[in-house]
């Protein structure tokens, strides 16, 4: 829901109140966005301060400039934008839930309302005017309804297999335990101990500097598991990967200290045992089916900006609201997004 949920500001250029232009701020499918809906929610924003201080600091740690303008009461017109922007993918989402008729209950409106408390703050959230709160608890309740009714992004057993096939060494793993010790004298020293029969667990509980950390590898004999390529930092992977079954390494050092390494076994992960991992990897990597509808509705929507606030384009990769051309060239840091919906 990036797209929602992120404002962008320009520098320099900025925009005012109510002027002589038309009362609509936009029109999407013949439904009117009014300049008036739009100016209460910038002096919502406006008037919060400790939010106003969030979004700039944000914008500061990404290069940006302040989303207030200059001049008093002002903001600047990309951010302005990217708020007018924001409602109309709100705006195309209200406009699917009335015809899915998907009812709002209200739990759900409760449910939206304590997220959006704990994801904003509860005191910065509730320093926003009654009717911009009641405003985002409504918004927010439709966005999960539609969430709801669309369904998590379907990933078909043939991606799966497809993920599978194509990332193979994911899917190889060595298990593996090691000792870790301060000097490469004392690993080699338990090195010739173990030669001489001990048992490497036994050494590992007694020896090793990981019993120092709570549930450390020590207390397990040093075992640290089945893991796959990449897991590991460099210079143990590399040792690691020199050993047959059952060979202990000589001292492999590393930025955590002196390591004695055993590969106990080397197997791979069948399709079967990986593919719920993979369905759940793929599935929380594809776009959010709500932000999918999003963008195929913007494409097919008929959508009219007042040029007061710009214009919207439908091409490129970053469809939506352009600022007016001002002076200064736009920065796009993000606001902090919240998640209200279950």
């Amino acid at each position: 829901m990036k797209r929602l949920a992120a404002l962008v500001v320009a520098s320099v250029a900025v925009v005012g109140g109510c002027g002589t232009f038309d009362t609509y701020a936009a029109e999407v499918n013949g439904q009117r966005i009014t300049q008036e809906e739009l100016n209460r929610e910038l002096e919502a924003i406006l008037e919060n301060e400790d939010y106003l201080e969030q979004v700039d600091q944000g914008f500061a740690s990404r290069g940006g400039e302040p989303a207030v303008g200059e001049g008093r009461g002002t903001f600047n017109t990309v951010f302005v934008a990217a708020v007018l922007d924001r409602r109309i993918g709100f705006e195309l989402i209200h406009q699917e839930v009335v015809r899915r008729k998907i009812p709002i209950s209200a739990e759900r409106r409760r449910e939206t309302q304590a997220n959006l408390e704990e994801s904003y703050g509860k005191e910065i959230f509730r320093a926003f005017p009654k009717g911009y709160r009641e405003d985002l608890v409504r918004i927010f309740s439709e966005v999960a309804a539609l969430q709801e009714a669309l369904g998590e992004a379907e990933v078909d057993d043939a991606a799966v297999r497809s993920f599978y096939e194509e990332n193979p060494d994911a899917f190889q793993q060595s298990c593996v335990r090691h000792i870790l010790v301060d000097s490469q004298a004392k690993a080699a020293e338990l090195k010739a101990r173990i030669a001489a029969g001990e048992d490497f667990a036994a050494v590992a509980m007694a020896e090793s500097t990981d019993n120092q950390v709570p549930n450390g590898s020590a207390q397990q004999g040093g075992d640290l598991g089945c893991v796959a390529r990449g897991s590991l930092v460099p210079e143990f992977e590399a040792a690691m990967d020199d050993l047959v079954p059952g060979q202990v390494s000589d001292p492999v050092q590393t930025q955590f200290g002196y390591h004695l390494i055993e590969v106990r076994e080397r197997k791979v992960v069948s399709l079967e045992e990986a593919t719920p991992q993979i369905r759940q990897s793929l599935q929380s990597s594809r776009a959010d089916p709500v932000q999918q509808f999003v963008n195929r509705a913007l494409a097919e929507a008929d959508i009219k900006v007042n040029p007061r606030y710009g214009t919207f384009e439908k091409e490129g990769d970053s469809p939506g609201v352009k600022a007016p051309k001002l002076l200064g060239a736009p920065t796009e840091p993000q606001l902090p997004e919240p998640t209200p919906g279950p």
